[in-house]
């Protein structure tokens, strides 16, 4: 730091284990919402699974587009919460959210093959939106993954360079 430089710094605001307090119990917070917003996208992909399959057999004529749109929404939701925690370094439970991924095209795949081999079916209309949908959910999830990566690596490999050449900035 220069000599000459008087700016304020936050801690001169706020004490340092009051700050610590509040990101511990900001960084909870954000975990257990995390959680709860996985468990309620597992029961609305099951209701949508459901809703899908009873569109295929005949037993249900329709699926109002808000139900796609709503699952769509919250789906994307939880991927923009799950992404800027991963970015703010948040420590969270490991979800493996291309679960999601191998259901819709699993599905899609199994409908698509009995509708071609076994006649007399056809694929919902909402089906194919939504298998492209959150497959790019997914793909943004792990380009996302990876330029965050990418950044904490030439962060890290940034600091080992100082270190290592004597420079402290």
């Amino acid at each position: 730091m220069k000599q000459g430089n008087n700016k304020p710094k936050l801690n001169d605001y706020i004490d340092s284990n009051k700050l610590r307090q509040l990101c511990l119990q900001y960084e909870k917070e954000l975990t257990i919402t995390r959680d709860y917003m996985f468990w309620f996208l597992v029961v609305w992909t099951l209701a949508m699974l459901v809703l899908e399959w009873l569109n295929f057999f005949g037993w249900l004529e329709h699926i109002p587009e808000s139900m796609s749109a709503g699952y769509i929404i919250l789906l994307g939701a939880y991927i923009v919460h799950k992404e800027v925690g991963r970015w703010a370094d948040l420590k969270t439970k490991v979800r493996h959210g291309e679960i999601f991924v191998y259901i819709w095209w699993g599905t899609f795949l199994i409908m698509f093959l009995t509708a071609i081999f076994r006649g007399g079916y056809e694929v919902p209309q909402n089906m194919p939106i939504l298998s492209y949908e959150v497959l790019g959910y997914f793909i943004f999830s792990e380009v996302s993954k990876s330029i965050n990566r990418w950044r904490k690596h030439r962060r890290h490999k940034g600091f080992v360079q100082e270190a290592e050449s004597g420079d402290e900035g």
